[in-house]
């Protein structure tokens, strides 16, 4: 029996490019190094306009207020322009293409795995400025809120977005650096068990991991059911462990954590062979592309054959989770696994929104188990403070609620707001969420 989480959609879906090699998109015209959606960081520059740059180059840094986080080019070029925030203050880099690409030297950790200590490994994965999913940005974060607390780990080979492939793309590229990058995180966080959770329909990628690890105990597979968003941590924590989070940006509060194949596969190569975060694969259309972070989407488009003036809307990520893109320049950015074009005839126009009649539809789906129709009307009447009460901190903003609102109510997009305000008191540090 496949394991799944209460809630969610049934949503059908093609795996057409799971199984698809990755293409390299070619080196794009201009990269746009944008650190600005982060209000808590400033970006301090390294280089000055006019100054040549190497693939894999430290640029500069994004400063929070408990450290820093270097930032990397992709391609190699000339710095063009430091763009300047609504503050005046640097808050990115644009570097320009140049016809021969050259990669600055880079070298991996020369031990052993024995050798290889918790903190070390968070070092690198911090040197190399891997993100992660959720409040912590960071996967060094992660790591450092987890460390000794966690009794479970899940590598999350999942996919459950319609169109999305990205996943299954890089596992099926190079499942040896996923499953070796598993290896990392385990003895990073002192686990013995890493519980790999892919969705039973999923065969290929099924099959493959299984002839990797063969009877290996350090990894055991378990089946999920094809169901959105199976791939989001709440969602899979309920499926595999049976305990509900109530903190969507704090899971290791259950006492387990989630780390993406993606994740997985970069730390390995960041520990290895020194690789820092500056590239990723993107799904546009049926192609997987490996592209710089900050490549121009229009790029991506024209390589994929995508004429943008006959589309009707695209979307930075996913139908469901992603963010309608208001430039075709804008760049791809660190968390960008998709590419979505809407064309006319895509689906059905979206009526005007009217009054909500309280049917409860959004409460039966929502993965978090809140109860999305209260927290937008408190978001819709600036109530922000009382959000806290309704569980505002465990929404996954998976746009379940959107999907089967009869009243067409941007739901997910209210509790989004109400949640930037940062309102939801702060848990004790010893508080844990319940089995269920």
């Amino acid at each position: 029996m496949a394991l799944t989480f209460s809630g969610g959609l049934d949503l059908q879906k093609s795996r057409k490019a799971s199984l698809n090699r990755i293409t390299a998109l070619p080196t794009p015209r201009y990269i746009t190094l944008d650190c600005s959606g982060d209000k808590n960081a400033a970006f301090k520059p390294f280089l000055a306009v006019g100054e040549h740059v190497n693939a894999y180059q430290c640029v500069g840094e994004r400063v929070f207020g408990d450290g820093s986080v270097p930032v990397y080019s992709g391609i190699s070029g000339t710095v063009k322009e430091i763009v300047a925030g609504a503050d005046g203050q640097p808050s990115g880099m644009i570097i320009g293409y140049e016809e021969k690409q050259q990669k600055a030297e880079i070298k991996g950790y020369g031990g052993t795995l024995a050798e290889l200590t918790p903190e070390k490994i968070t070092e690198i994965v911090k040197n190399a400025a891997i993100p992660c999913r959720g409040s912590y940005g960071f996967a060094y974060k992660r790591l450092q809120a987890a460390s000794g607390k966690l009794k479970r780990f899940i590598l999350n080979c999942c996919e459950s977005e319609p169109g999305l492939t990205s996943r299954s793309a890089v596992i099926t590229d190079d499942v040896d650096a996923v499953l070796n990058g598993a290896k990392i995180i385990m003895h990073a966080l002192d686990i013995r068990n890493c519980e790999i959770a892919v969705e039973r329909e999923n065969g290929p990628v099924i099959d493959l991991i299984s002839s990797k690890i063969k009877r290996n105990s350090l990894f055991s597979i378990r089946k999920t059911k094809q169901k959105y968003p199976q791939d989001e941590e709440i969602a899979l924590i309920y499926a595999i462990c049976g305990v509900q989070a109530l903190d969507a940006d704090e899971p290791e509060r259950t006492k387990c954590a989630v780390f993406d194949a993606e994740t997985a596969a970069d730390v390995y190569r960041a520990v290895v062979y020194g690789v820092p975060y500056c590239e990723r694969v993107v799904t546009v259309e049926s192609e997987n592309l490996l592209c710089p972070i900050g490549a121009p989407v229009l790029d991506l488009l024209e390589f994929c054959n995508v004429h943008a003036e006959t589309a009707v809307k695209i979307i930075s990520g996913g139908p469901l989770r992603g963010e309608v893109l208001k430039k075709l320049d804008e760049p791809v950015r660190p968390d960008s696994a998709a590419i979505t074009v809407i064309y006319e005839g895509d689906g059905s126009p979206i009526p005007e929104m009217t009054q909500c009649n309280l049917c409860g539809r959004c409460v039966n789906v929502c993965p978090s188990r809140i109860i999305p129709y209260k927290l937008a009307e408190l978001s819709r009447q600036k109530k922000y403070s009382k959000c806290a009460d309704y569980g505002i901190s465990a929404c996954c903003e998976c746009g379940c609620c959107d999907y089967v609102c009869p009243a067409y109510i941007p739901i997910k997009k209210l509790i989004r707001t109400a949640k930037h305000k940062k309102t939801a008191p702060k848990r004790d540090k010893n508080e844990t969420d319940k089995p269920v």
